[in-house]
């Protein structure tokens, strides 16, 4: 399995967890939760970006202007609609890698506003993506679960293998 496997299995999940969010209405969408990034909606803004700027280094930097900025993608439909379009960029700068051991060095600045300059390699920024949104995923899973409405079944081994049965 590959990191082109792995992205797979993270946008099934998120396509299921999105399908979960757009059922949401505005203000469930906006809602403060005392944990995470505090709502639906700064959580998922902040998976999309850090997606967006982490495969960016893979390819040389990030290209163009932040697609997730609040402006661009005010209501749920639109940061959909942005983060679907970045998938096959995603896909595009990933099977383009041709040295997982690369090193790469640059600056990330997590939500605190603090900054640190990062030395990985290319697998461990991609390591970084899956993790991070697998993460994250966690938290808009909690908060969505306390709004009466639980998102299961998003496993890796039930997405991503072969299951033959429920027993």
């Amino acid at each position: 399995m590959g990191p082109l496997d792995q992205y797979r299995y993270l946008t099934d999940a998120r396509h299921r967890l999105l399908d979960h969010i757009r059922a949401l209405t505005p203000e469930q969408y906006g809602q403060s939760f005392p944990f995470g990034l505090g709502s639906v909606r700064r959580t998922a803004h902040h998976m999309a970006g850090a997606e967006w700027y982490l495969i960016g280094q893979l390819a040389g930097g990030p290209s163009g202007d932040y697609p997730f900025a609040s402006q661009r993608c005010p209501d749920f439909a639109s940061l959909d609609r942005a983060w679907r379009e970045q998938e096959p960029r995603t896909v595009e700068t990933l099977a383009a890698e041709r040295d997982w051991d690369r090193a790469l060095e640059f600056t990330v600045t997590v939500p605190s506003k603090q900054v640190y300059r990062v030395k990985a390699s290319s697998l461990e920024v991609f390591t970084q993506v899956c993790f991070h949104e697998v993460h994250h995923r966690s938290q808009v899973m909690a908060m969505l679960r306390q709004m009466g409405v639980p998102v299961e079944t998003l496993d890796f081994l039930l997405l991503a293998c072969e299951v033959t049965e429920r027993v």
